[in-house]
C-alpha cells in the first residue's frame, strides 16, 4: 500500500513542475545577481530550469538548475566599455550607437554557442521563458518553444520599453533613468526628456530591433514573427524598481515591480582575515567598490592619485575593490582586493561609507545595510541614481573627470560626521522592508500564476491596441478643431451679413432723415 502511495504522490507533485528557460545574457554580474534568487527558489521548488548567463550559480545541491555558461560574452562588452564610459559625458547619440552594436555582436556569438544551438535545434520544450529585455533577438525563443513568457529588468524599465509593452510613460513626469536628472523644473529639461525618450524609442525599438531580427533569422530561421510583435505578447513583465528609490508610477497590472530583489541573495561570509581588518578599525571604515563594469583604469591617473593622498590622511580603515595587483603610493590604511563580498562588508558596524559607481544593486544594498554613500558616476543610470541618492538625502555626488583632492576629503568628511545621511539611509531602509511580502515571493507567486493558467492573455495592456492618433487623441483634436473652426466661420459670415445688415439699416435711416 506505501509503495502505490509514493508513486501516486510523486506523479501528482511531477504535475505541478514545469520546465522553465531563463536567458539573462547581458554580461554584467549585477544583472545576473537580481535573478539568481528566482533560479535557486524555482529549482527548489520542484521546477526543471536552465539558464543561459554569464554568471552560473555552480550550486551542486540545485539539482533542477541546468546553466549555459555564456561568461564569454564579457570579452566583447568589455571592449566597448571604455568608449560607453568615455562618451557617457559629452557624446550621449553615440555612446547609445556603440552599446546596440556591442551588444548585437554579443547576441551574435551567444546564438552561436553549441549549447544555445542545442536548444534551438533540439527537441527539447520549455513550459515557460524568463527572458532579459536588453537583447531582442532571445525573444525568439518564446515562439521557438511556443510557450509564454515574462520579461524582466534588473533595472528599472526605460521609457522606450514601457511603451513596447503597453504601459502609459510620460516622459516629463517621468524623465528616463538614463538621463542625470528626475525632475521637470525647466524647460530644457523637459525638452532633452522628450527628445531623449523619442531618440530611445527609435535607436532601442527601431534600429536595434531590426539588426537583432537578422541574428534570429540566421539562428533559428526565417518564419518568425517581428520581435516587437513577440516583446508585446509578455504575459507579465517584471522590473527591478521600487517606489522608494524610483518615482511612483501608476503600473499596469502586468507590469510587476520586484525592487529590492538583491536583499535575497546568499552572500559569502566574511573571511576571518577580513574580519580581523574590519574589527580592529576603532576609528571606523570606508568600502570604495566602482563595480563590476567599472575598472580602476577607467580613473584618469590624477583622480586615482588624489583619492589615495585623501586617504591617507584620513584615520579610517580603507577596503578598496581595485582590479590592480600593486598600487604604487598605497597608504597603509588602504587594504586592495579584487574582490570583496560586498554585502556582508556593507553589514559589518564599522563601516562608516561607501564609495560606489551608483549601480542600482550597489545603491540597494547599501540603504538597505543603513550605510551612506559618495556616489561617482560613469554610466548608464549610474547620473540618475546618484540624483536620486542626492534628492533622499542618503550621500553627494562627486564628478570623477575633474575630482579633486579636497573636494574629495570634504565629501568623506561632510557625509561621515553629520549623522543626517545615515539616518536617511536607515529611513529609506525601513521604508523598503515594509512590504507585505518579499520581492522573490512576488516574483515567485507571479511566476508561478503564468505557469498555472499557461499565460495572462487577460492582463495585456489595452494601450496596444491603440494606433497611435489615437492614443494622442489627434483624430478627436483634429474633429474638434474642424467643429470648431466650421463654427467659427459660420460665426464670421454671420457676423459679417449681420454688420452688413445693420449699415444698410443705418444708412437707410439716415437716408430718410434727410428727405424728411
Amino acid at each position: 500500500m506505501f509503495v502505490p502511495f509514493v508513486v501516486f504522490w510523486a506523479l501528482i507533485s511531477g504535475g505541478n513542475c514545469a520546465r522553465i528557460l531563463g536567458i539573462i545574457a547581458f554580461p554584467s554580474y549585477s544583472h545576473q545577481i537580481v535573478f539568481q534568487p528566482l533560479w535557486r527558489e524555482l529549482s527548489l521548488r520542484g521546477h526543471q530550469v536552465t539558464t543561459m548567463t554569464t554568471d552560473p550559480i555552480n550550486d551542486a545541491k540545485l539539482t533542477n538548475l541546468t546553466e549555459i555558461d555564456l561568461r564569454f560574452s564579457y570579452e566583447v562588452w568589455r571592449s566597448a566599455l571604455a568608449e560607453v564610459i568615455d562618451g557617457s559625458q559629452i557624446h550621449f547619440v553615440k555612446v547609445l550607437r556603440t552599446a546596440t552594436l556591442a551588444m548585437q555582436e554579443i547576441s551574435r556569438r551567444q546564438l552561436a554557442h553549441p549549447s544555445v544551438q542545442g536548444l534551438i535545434h533540439g527537441d527539447v520544450s520549455f513550459d515557460l521563458l524568463i527572458v532579459e529585455y536588453f537583447q531582442p533577438s532571445m525573444f525568439a525563443f518564446a515562439e521557438r518553444f511556443r510557450c509564454p513568457h515574462i520579461g524582466v529588468l534588473s533595472l528599472d524599465a526605460p521609457s522606450n520599453i514601457l511603451k513596447l509593452i503597453g504601459q502609459p510613460i510620460h516622459p516629463v513626469a517621468y524623465p528616463d533613468y538614463m538621463l542625470s536628472f528626475t525632475d521637470h523644473s525647466t524647460f530644457f529639461k523637459r525638452m532633452k526628456s522628450i527628445a531623449y525618450s523619442l531618440y530611445a524609442e527609435y535607436v532601442f525599438n527601431y534600429y536595434f530591433y531590426s539588426l537583432q531580427k537578422e541574428l534570429v533569422e540566421t539562428a533559428f530561421g526565417s518564419n518568425y514573427s517581428s520581435l516587437a510583435e513577440v516583446a508585446k505578447n509578455a504575459s507579465l513583465f517584471f522590473t527591478n524598481s521600487d517606489p522608494i528609490l524610483y518615482k511612483p508610477k501608476p503600473f499596469l497590472p502586468n507590469v510587476i515591480p520586484i525592487g529590492g530583489g538583491s536583499d535575497r541573495i546568499p552572500s559569502a561570509p566574511l573571511p576571518n582575515k577580513l574580519v580581523g581588518v574590519l574589527d580592529a578599525a576603532s576609528s571606523g571604515a570606508i568600502y570604495f567598490s566602482l563595480g563590476t563594469n567599472v575598472n580602476t583604469e577607467n580613473l584618469p591617473n590624477e583622480t586615482r592619485k588624489a583619492i589615495l593622498e585623501a586617504f591617507a590622511e584620513f584615520p579610517y580603515t580603507v577596503l578598496w575593490k581595485c582590479d590592480f595587483d600593486h598600487v604604487p603610493d598605497k597608504p597603509k590604511n588602504v587594504h586592495v582586493s579584487k574582490w570583496f563580498p560586498q554585502k556582508n562588508v556593507l553589514g559589518h558596524p564599522n563601516v562608516k561609507l561607501f564609495i560606489t559607481q551608483g549601480g542600482l544593486q550597489s545603491v540597494t544594498e547599501a540603504i538597505l545595510a543603513h550605510v551612506p554613500m559618495i556616489i561617482i558616476p560613469f554610466f548608464a543610470d549610474q547620473f540618475g541614481n546618484a540624483q536620486r541618492m542626492l534628492e533622499r538625502g542618503v550621500g553627494l555626488s562627486l564628478d570623477y573627470t575633474n575630482l579633486q583632492k579636497e573636494e574629495f576629503k570634504s565629501a568623506i568628511r561632510e557625509v561621515i560626521t553629520n549623522p543626517r545621511y545615515k539616518q536617511k539611509a536607515t529611513e529609506l531602509a525601513e521604508l523598503a522592508k515594509d512590504q507585505p511580502m518579499t520581492a522573490l515571493e512576488r516574483a515567485i507567486w507571479w511566476t508561478e500564476y503564468v505557469l498555472r493558467h499557461k499565460g495572462a492573455k487577460h492582463l495585456r495592456s489595452p494601450f496596444l491596441e491603440i494606433p497611435t492618433y489615437q492614443y494622442f487623441l489627434l483624430d478627436v483634436i483634429c474633429v474638434l478643431l474642424l467643429i470648431l473652426t466650421v463654427l467659427s466661420c459660420v460665426a464670421y459670415v454671420l457676423f459679417k451679413l449681420a454688420l452688413r445688415l445693420a449699415i444698410r439699416t443705418c444708412a437707410l435711416g439716415r437716408k430718410k432723415q434727410k428727405d424728411q
